[in-house]
């Protein structure tokens, strides 16, 4: 089934109301698991330098809390009380928990949101609600990316919405997200009961056939290959991974190869669908991308002499090409 909404984090509150102080006294971050009880007045004096330092830093010293290191500081800017340690005061510049909470309003409001509240487990993060409603987990960094208009928000809840919307008109089920992690693929089910990896923007567009019962190359027998190919005149002679409906056909046709081309067929795998021949290609490749990145042969170095741009690959990954076809050929054996 799609994803549940998002859920939300118990946040604790950013300030607390206490019955002697006519406002909220704002807490810093790293003190909020103190129970607001604990915020009580302190007896003692107020130092003439504690006024003085505060007076510097945009604050004045409103009264001491909880015990001897605290203070609670009143804004000059906004008015609003914040409790800080005493050396904060004498060693950093306080920071205004009032002016903070209208900062990140302001701007959530600037990127087309409403800010909720700090994200109580990651301080980088906050939940906004959208305009749409729902609720999203941002970082104050792309909030700030948002406000200058470099990216838009999208909330996961109406794009899923949407995806399973878009599949429902094409008689298929959304089902999750992409068990491989790509974003721009769902997992969705067929009306006949088969599920199937589709990209996003096919579904969208109806450019889709079900591997299964469909009638286009997705669902019928295909062939993955493997292809020794060499150009004598070049001196020139790599391997090429690929899978098609007709290898034969592929090799001289489709490719582009001249006749004087040498063609060796290392191995052909037959596999019940194109779709899974296709997965199995993709997946292959992105190993021997990620592997062997020297093994792939620069495009450059056969540009004209064939019609692809990728795939191409230096002989000495023969084996390990081999290999690998050898466990697909276990997994998906012919019947």
């Amino acid at each position: 089934m799609p994803k549940s909404p998002l859920p939300i984090r118990r946040a604790t509150p950013c300030f607390v109301s206490l019955s002697y102080l006519n406002k909220p006294l704002y807490i810093p971050h790293r003190s909020r698991h103190v129970h607001a009880q604990s915020w009580t007045p302190f007896a003692g004096t107020i130092k003439p330098d504690w006024h003085a330092s505060a007076a510097a830093k945009g604050f004045r010293v409103h009264s001491r809390i909880r015990d001897r290191l605290h203070l609670a500081l009143e804004c000059r800017i906004c008015g609003s009380l914040t409790a800080h340690k005493l050396y904060t005061l004498r060693t950093a510049n306080p920071a205004c928990g009032g002016c903070q909470e209208r900062a990140r309003a302001a701007k959530a409001q600037a990127a087309g949101l409403t800010f909720l509240h700090r994200d109580p487990e990651d301080r980088h993060y906050a939940y906004y609600r959208a305009r749409c409603g729902h609720t999203v987990r941002r970082s104050f960094e792309l909030i700030e990316r948002v406000m200058r208009g470099e990216v838009e928000i999208r909330c996961e809840d109406c794009l899923q919405q949407r995806d399973a919307e878009d599949a429902r008109k094409q008689g298929w089920t959304l089902l999750s997200d992409d068990p491989a992690g790509n974003d721009h693929y769902r997992l969705y089910q067929h009306s006949c009961g088969h599920q199937q990896r589709v990209a996003r923007v096919n579904m969208q567009w109806g450019q889709v056939d079900c591997a299964q019962c469909g009638s286009s190359w997705t669902a019928r027998k295909s062939f993955l290959y493997l292809v020794r190919i060499t150009w004598p005149e070049q001196g020139l002679s790599v391997i090429k991974l690929g899978y098609s409906a007709n290898p034969a056909k592929r090799f001289r046709h489709q490719l582009g190869l001249d006749t004087s081309v040498q063609i060796d067929v290392l191995r052909t795998i037959a596999l019940p669908t194109g779709h899974i021949a296709c997965v199995l290609e993709t997946q292959t490749h992105a190993d021997l991308r990620k592997r062997f990145p020297d093994a792939v042969i620069p495009t450059a170095d056969y540009a004209g002499l064939i019609n692809v741009v990728t795939e191409i690959y230096h002989p000495d990954l023969t084996d390990y090409i081999q290999a690998r076809l050898d466990q697909i050929a276990r997994d998906h054996p012919q019947t």
